[in-house]
């Protein structure tokens, strides 16, 4: 399993579908050392088959503080590309960058996120869904968000946070990036914005997997206030580990993102990138806002999966106890 010919059909509706890759057009595969070889040849051999121009940049892997960092020559190659597909294993710099951001603002980039995820996640669970039919409940849904001004999440574990989200970019990846700007993901199929800086307040309590961190044996519980972590508590290697990030990294106690997940093919697996887009499940990231049109630059952006959320927008139940609710949702907005 996972050999080069098993990954062909995921490859394939990456390029072909998800992103309309044109003749000619070209395409920038970014990688690391941890990026399995079977998948950067997939993906290139199908940009071929489809007239596509490409070529592979590998950048070192890097530590904490430089997490989200590209390098130079990588953002100079980015200049001239058409489309950006990340497959770094270590790190979401693809994703993440600056210059990234930039690019897709400006409408010279498209762009699809593969980085953090491993093999097994390619070829079943989320990566299996009806991509089309995501699309569009993730328009529903973030047509009904964009009309909200104060998000509230709730789970049983403990979690009561709030925040302002009016006026804010949402994004909508539901895996789609077929036109100039667009940027998804893949597996994918969420509904995200940052919420206004400054106003997160309220206990954030963890028990799902966390990027860079896994999944503590109980959960991970944060003190907000005024849009940024004031106070943790967690034990265990994970808990340590999450110290140790908020100790020692820049900028990364502050709330960057609300997430909803969509897909209902995603699996509970304990892998944060597959669990985030989970239909019902909520993520919310610490540290770095820019992807998100923030002005916080942090070294790192740290997703973190909550089961059972309820989540309300003006009082309004978006999600609730892990069940979207789209269609009273849009009837109460009507």
């Amino acid at each position: 399993m996972n050999e080069l010919a098993d990954l062909i059909p995921t490859a394939r509706r990456v390029v072909d579908e998800l992103l309309a890759l044109q003749p000619e057009e070209r395409v920038a595969l970014i990688t690391d050392a941890g990026t399995p070889p079977q998948l950067t040849g997939a993906l290139a051999g199908c940009v071929s088959a489809a007239g596509g121009e490409y070529v592979v940049l590998e950048m070192p892997t890097r530590g904490l503080l430089r997490n989200n960092e590209l390098p130079a020559m990588i953002e100079r190659a980015l200049e001239e590309a058409d489309c950006l597909l990340g497959l770094t294993r270590t790190s979401g710099a693809p994703t993440y960058a600056a210059t990234t951001k930039r690019l897709l603002d400006a409408g010279s980039l498209r762009a699809i996120s593969m980085v953090m995820r491993p093999l097994e996640i390619f070829t079943g669970g989320g990566a299996l869904a009806d991509y089309a039919e995501l699309r569009a409940e993730g328009e529903r849904l973030g047509d009904i968000w964009r009309r909200g001004r104060t998000m509230r999440i709730t789970t049983p574990a403990g979690t009561d946070l709030v925040a302002e989200v009016s006026g804010e970019d949402v994004v909508i990846e539901c895996g789609y990036a077929d036109r100039p700007g667009m940027e998804a993901a893949f597996s994918d199929g969420e509904v995200s914005s940052r919420p206004h800086e400054g106003t997160a307040r309220g206990t954030l309590v963890v028990d799902g997997p966390v990027a860079h961190v896994g999944t503590a044996a109980e959960p991970l519980r944060f003190t907000v206030e005024n849009g940024v972590v004031t106070g943790f508590e967690g034990g265990g290697p994970q808990g340590r580990a999450m110290r140790h990030i908020l100790d020692t990294v820049p900028h990364v106690t502050n709330i960057a993102e609300f997430g909803i997940g969509l897909n209902g093919a995603c699996r509970r697996n304990g892998l944060f990138e597959e669990e985030k887009k989970a239909r019902g499940n909520v993520h919310v990231a610490l540290g770095d806002n820019i992807f998100y049109g923030g002005t916080v630059a942090s070294p790192m952006h740290i997703d973190m999966v909550l089961y059972n959320p309820t989540v309300e927008l003006d009082g309004i139940t978006l999600v609730r106890d892990g069940v979207v609710e789209l269609e009273p949702a849009e009837a109460a907005r009507a």
